[in-house]
């Protein structure tokens, strides 16, 4: 009888010597494997035979100082604690955990295999798997397997031991004893007490095989078996009953063996093929890192008409096409891995048997069983196939070994929103949005799942729920938010479990009401809003590898209310303590002025800044300080009268700030926000105190500048003409410097009573009429009075008197600047009233000729926002006039009648 014999040769030594100073004064032998823990931690070590370092705790140091032979069987390393280094040892290599111990009480484990590059890492096995190493397999059915449980790392964390199996005449596999196997390996020659070995085919080489301390050897030659046989048929006594039976149920097998079919494969491993294999041996590598590039497969003794068909998914091409008996499948030489792959049986044979296979994959190590063409390994997630198995099974027969997770594909992250007005929304998956957008429309509730897992662990969710705040964490499809409360989602948290989070990133971002799409979160930050009362409308969650690129950018993914703080420099008290968030900073009821203040933006989600400018006695409105600076003054006793402040950037898009102060005479004025002036100018009073607050825009209440701000009332003066323009022009005077005159004078009178006055011109300058318009209207002074002297050119002399004119619309001259204000009934009434008054009070302080009051279509009052009015003081071409108009005194009297006028005007306005 034939037989074929693997040789299994497991010697393993482990041998570590320290000094008495560690607790450890003798040799250790490596702990046996099965005596472990099988998830007890230990560190993997992938070692390229350099110096390195492995922090074991915080006083002990594994220092790895290289190989000890070229064979790369051991490594070299040495301890270091708080008493310095200690003796050399020496760490196996293999494929099993070893033992270091570090004191008598305390020890680690440790892997170590070789690599091109380094890496360390502690590990907590959580998935295990039993693989079977074929030790013999003989031509009459009988076979010795070898059991080990391997982590999803291909670490040996048990050794289970010895199997002894035989094929009966239905096929089947079935488990014997180890003295059944001897006796079916075995016949007896009933002449002689001695054992006769069975004989081998001459052709094939048969190695000897280690199996529980006893050596099968080869078999002899086939015929020479058979004649002892025979023998044994004719001389069997009574005191050898069992021999006859035993010589036929071995004949029997090997009948039956030689009908069985084989399957044979070779793997293109690290450059070249390796010897083909067959009928469930491992072909590739395990443990060593390496990637299978291809295959090739092939029957033998088929029984059956038909081939064996495959073909492997290879990185960077995909699945390949479908290669037959023993051609090539791959990519050899091309140093691309192979992923996964699919086997197949054609003809008769695929109606007699089934094909299983199972690979050995990079981080999960054995999968399980898949046959009849179906998938198995990985697709989608860049892991290496390291080994395989294939093996024959009769058709329907059990199958090899477990087929859970024979195949294990990119998993994907799916999503449902229950939407305002429309329910339930069908699932969508990997990024694909869920929920509306540009419809009002709010989420209420969601339910996320994970499909295709490839590893252990689960999707958790938890979201911020209108009224409510965020809930409690759910998992798997369980719904999180409301459904039929008409409550808004306004945040979200998701994050993955278990060996998942250790092998993926989950990335989500929402559309939020306002902000609209947000940036990228991951792994259980916060997206959405919270405390701003702004609804989600979608949402786009994705898996992507640990530590890969994120699908988008991942500034401002959520937005929370930011928080202003601020302090003042109060007198005699100095800088006070930081408020916050619509406080009152300063004091109020003690008449201390504010000096100084410091303003600062907390947690603000978008870019941008506050800014800030004070109003300081004696000196006015100062440049802008922001985030914490200084505005104002300290140690110099000068009052702050008022202030402004603004958001700049996104900030200012999203966010309005309020603010209001409290002013001596006054108390508390009127909120003003974004840039708004808050206190008063011109009347010489401290600012005791400030409130400050920020509110989602368009959030806040209505402003009134004129509740906010308090101010000496502003006149704009127009001296009309100017340097290029001299105006009317009589007796050697010009219109332009008689203009300039009367207005410096009114300047002086309006500034001594407490207003605040501009002027279109000081000097002898050309400034143009739009211009002048443009300038008032970018300082806003409540009126704006426009001076001039008249003339009637070549006509009579003897013309005289005073008259003021008010706007009065006249389509034939539309507005340039001016459209909304220049016809507006409240303008226009304030400008007849204002020209009515300056009139009454220049004829009665002068007794000027009245020529009363008009409206007419004048570019400067057109064109001026605020109520306006132009003066006519008198005819320069009328010598007699003429001769009052360039008095001083007369002067005088006119703007007194001017500034009475203007005063007179402001007690009704």
């Amino acid at each position: 009888m034939r037989k074929r014999v693997f040789l299994l040769v497991a010697v393993l030594v482990f041998s570590l010597v320290f000094p008495s100073n560690l607790s450890i004064g003798h040799a250790m032998e490596k702990a046996d494997t099965n005596e472990l823990d099988i998830s007890s931690s230990y560190y993997f070590i992938y070692y390229n035979g350099e110096k390195q370092e492995i922090n074991l705790n915080e006083e002990v140091v594994l220092h790895l100082n290289g190989w000890t032979n070229e064979k790369q069987e051991a490594v070299e390393g040495y301890l270091t604690d708080s008493l310095g280094d200690h003796e050399v040892f020496s760490m196996n290599v293999g494929e099993e955990r070893e033992q270091l111990p570090l004191s008598e009480e305390k020890s680690i484990l440790y892997r170590i295999v070789p690599s091109d590059s380094y890496k360390a890492e502690q590990v907590e096995p959580v998935t295990f798997t039993d693989q079977v190493t074929v030790i013999a397999q003989n031509d009459n059915g009988t076979s010795i397997e070898e059991v080990k449980t391997v982590d999803e790392y291909g670490t040996v964390v048990r050794k289970q031991g010895l199997t002894y199996y035989s094929i009966g005449e239905n096929q089947q596999k079935t488990l014997i004893s180890k003295e059944e196997y001897d006796a079916l390996n075995l016949v007896t020659d009933p002449s002689s007490s001695e054992k006769v070995e069975e004989p081998s085919t001459p052709s094939e080489e048969v190695p000897e095989v280690t199996q529980d301390d006893e050596m099968v050897q080869p078999e002899k030659d086939q015929d020479a078996s058979l004649e002892n046989e025979e023998t044994s048929k004719s001389t069997t006594t009574e005191e050898s009953p069992s021999v006859m039976p035993k010589a036929k149920a071995s004949r029997a097998m090997i009948q039956s063996a030689v009908l069985n079919p084989s399957i044979n494969y070779a793997s293109f491993v690290d450059g070249k093929w390796q010897s083909p294999v067959k009928d469930g041996i491992l072909s590739g590598t395990s443990g060593q890192s390496k990637q299978l590039e291809a295959m090739k497969i092939y029957l033998a003794n088929a029984n059956y008409a038909g081939s064996v068909t495959y073909k492997t998914h290879v990185q960077g091409y995909g699945w390949m096409t479908s290669k037959t008996d023993g051609a090539e499948s791959g990519a050899p030489g091309e140093g691309k891995r192979m992923e996964a792959v699919q086997i197949a049986l054609t003809g008769d044979m695929a109606k007699h048997y089934d094909i299983y296979y199972r690979l050995h994959v990079q981080t999960f190590g054995w999968l399980g069983w898949a046959k009849n063409g179906a998938s198995a390994g990985t697709e989608g997630l860049s892991k290496r196939v390291e080994a395989m198995e294939i093996k024959l099974v009769a058709k329907g027969a059990q199958a090899p070994g477990s087929t859970d997770n024979s195949f294990i594909t990119k998993p994907s992250v799916t999503y449902a929103t229950h939407v305002q007005t429309i329910g339930w929304q069908d699932a969508v998956a990997d990024g694909e949005m869920s929920g509306t957008s540009g419809q009002s429309n709010r989420l209420e509730g969601i339910k996320i799942d994970l499909k295709n897992k490839p590893y252990s662990g689960s999707i958790e969710y938890s979201t911020h729920v209108q009224s409510i705040g965020w809930q409690n964490a759910v998992s798997n499809g369980a719904l999180s938010g409301t459904s039929g409360q008409s409550k808004r989602l306004e945040g979200i948290r998701i994050n993955l479990t278990g060996d998942m989070a250790k092998h993926y990133d989950v990335y989500y971002r929402v559309h939020a009401q306002t902000y609209g799409w947000l940036g990228w979160a991951k792994n259980g930050a916060s997206a959405g809003t919270e405390g701003l009362a702004k609804r989600l409308e979608g949402i786009e969650i994705i898996l992507v590898n640990k530590g890969a690129q994120a699908p988008g950018s991942t500034s401002t993914s959520f937005v929370k209310k930011p928080s202003v703080s601020y302090s003042t420099h109060v007198q005699g008290k100095g800088w006070i303590s930081s408020v916050k968030d619509g406080a009152s900073s300063g004091t109020t009821g003690q008449a201390k002025r504010l000096e100084a203040i410091k303003i600062e933006l907390n947690n603000a989600s978008f870019q941008g800044d506050i800014v800030y400018s004070t109003h300081i006695q004696g000196t006015g409105w100062v440049t802008n300080s922001s985030n914490g600076e200084i505005s104002g003054t300290v140690g110099k006793s000068k009052r702050l009268e008022a202030i402004k402040i603004s958001l700049t950037s996104d900030m200012e898009k999203y966010f309005d700030v309020y603010y209001r102060v409290h002013a001596q005479n006054y108390g508390w004025l009127g909120w003003a926000k974004n840039g708004m002036k808050a206190g008063s100018e011109g009347l010489s009073k401290r600012l005791e105190s400030i409130e400050i607050k920020i509110v989602p825009k368009g959030t806040g209440s209505a402003v009134s500048a004129a509740s906010a701000f308090k101010q000496a009332k502003a006149v704009f003066l127009d001296p009309g003409h100017g340097g290029s323009d001299p105006g009317a022009v009589a007796g050697g005077y010009t219109e332009a410097n008689l203009n300039l005159a009367v207005a410096k004078k009114v300047e002086k009178l309006l500034k001594s009573r407490g207003y605040i006055v501009y002027m279109s011109r000081t000097n002898d300058t050309y400034v143009s009429l739009l211009d002048r318009s443009k300038k008032a209207n970018a300082l806003n002074p409540d009126i704006f009075v426009s001076i001039h002297h008249n003339s009637t050119g070549t006509g009579s002399t003897t013309v005289s008197g005073m008259e003021s004119i008010f706007y009065k619309y006249n389509p034939a001259y539309p507005s340039q600047i001016n459209s909304k204000n220049h016809n507006d009934p409240n303008r226009i009434m304030k400008s007849t009233l204002l020209a009515d008054l300056l009139q009454k009070n220049m004829v009665g302080a002068t007794g000027a000729n009245n020529r009363g009051i008009y409206g007419e279509t004048l570019a400067v009052l057109r064109e001026t926002a605020v109520p306006a009015t132009l003066l006519e003081l008198g005819f320069i071409n009328n010598p007699t006039e003429r001769q009052k108009l360039v008095s001083s005194s007369y002067q005088d009297k006119t703007a007194k009648a001017i500034a009475d006028g203007i005063e007179e005007y402001f007690k009704r306005f």
